[in-house]
């Protein structure tokens, strides 16, 4: 069962992204990457968890740009996927791997401003 969930999910994932990127005119939603889906386990909800790197727009307005995009999203979904219930969509802003992005851009800038190396380059400079 879990198997077939993740799968579903990943699925859904997938085919939400294609939507958004191909199928969506609204500009709030343009730079929206999905992290991941989480479905319940009777299929009737999903959470579409996403992260933006627009400059252009808030994270309130990305937000209420995926909302009126929802029914859209939902009704294309519908007719790309075979489920017994086509799931609701939620969307939510992925802060933990925004959170993580932020880290990994802070750990790179102080290995940047102490010349540290780092394991990819590590080794490569004397030949060994």
């Amino acid at each position: 069962m879990i198997d077939r969930m993740d799968r579903l999910q990943k699925m859904v994932e997938r085919e939400i992204s294609v939507i958004l990127q191909e199928d969506i005119e609204d500009p709030r939603v343009s730079h929206v990457t999905i992290t991941r889906v989480e479905m319940t386990r009777d299929l009737r909800l999903a959470k579409v968890f996403y992260v933006t790197d627009s400059e252009e727009f808030t994270s309130e307005e990305v937000a209420k740009g995926l909302k009126s995009s929802g029914g859209f999203v939902r009704k294309e979904l519908a007719e790309r996927i075979t489920l017994k219930y086509i799931p609701r969509i939620l969307f939510r802003e992925d802060k933990e791997t925004k959170r993580e992005e932020s880290m990994d851009r802070l750990f790179s800038k102080i290995e940047e401003e102490l010349g540290i190396e780092t394991d990819e380059t590590e080794g490569t400079s004397d030949g060994h």
